[in-house]
């Protein structure tokens, strides 16, 4: 079966977000578990919970995944804001953890000018904080290629690979292989062979 989906709103409930995607036929469906552009949030309630579960299981989606907040920056070499954002992405785990989501999707973050091996060190060093703090969510980071704006990590194969590998617990982490972000950073898959070419790129940086 094919999964095609988009991110859908969860503006009035979190399970309305699956009425809106089986609305459209999805087989795949992406969500905020929470306001994108803030750091607080309302904590799920139980009901809310149960009733995006089975809705879940009473649809034909067979793909969820949940996107961070933007806010977030793991990589960030101001203190402050690291320690809040370790907190927030362990809260935005934890959130999946209870929604049933097994997948949050992450931008690697920015360096914000003390350069990559740096910024490598603090995104690998917040999640394995987590991963140690919380375990047995049934949750998995998946690590999302980027355009590269800026000082933002993720911008090729190679950066992914160098977090991927300071990660201690390979079984919590994956990639999400954003098409425009990978093409917007220069990665050509505009026709099969440049595809293929592509792909073995990523295959012998990562790993499919």
């Amino acid at each position: 079966m094919w999964l095609l989906g988009a991110h859908m709103s969860v503006a009035g409930g979190h399970s309305l977000a699956i009425e809106r995607a089986m609305a459209f036929n999805m087989t795949a469906c992406q969500i905020f578990t929470k306001n994108a552009n803030q750091w607080n949030a309302k904590p799920i309630a139980p009901e809310g919970a149960e009733s995006f579960r089975a809705k879940v299981a009473a649809s034909e989606i067979g793909f969820v995944v949940a996107h961070d907040s933007y806010l977030i920056n793991l990589a960030s070499p101001d203190d402050t804001l690291w320690q809040r954002s370790v907190a927030a992405f362990g809260d935005e785990l934890q959130r999946c953890a209870q929604l049933g989501v097994p997948w949050l999707v992450t931008h690697p973050g920015a360096h914000m000018g003390t350069g990559v091996d740096e910024g490598v060190v603090r995104v690998a060093r917040g999640l394995n904080r987590l991963f140690d703090e919380l375990p047995d969510l049934g949750v998995t980071v998946l690590l999302e290629t980027t355009a590269g704006q800026g000082t933002s990590l993720g911008r090729s194969f190679e950066e992914l690979a160098m977090i991927l590998a300071l990660v201690e617990d390979q079984t919590r982490v994956g990639v999400c292989f954003d098409t425009c972000h990978v093409f917007a950073a220069g990665y050509d898959i505009r026709d099969p062979e440049v595809y293929a070419t592509t792909m073995q790129a990523f295959d012998d940086s990562i790993g499919l």
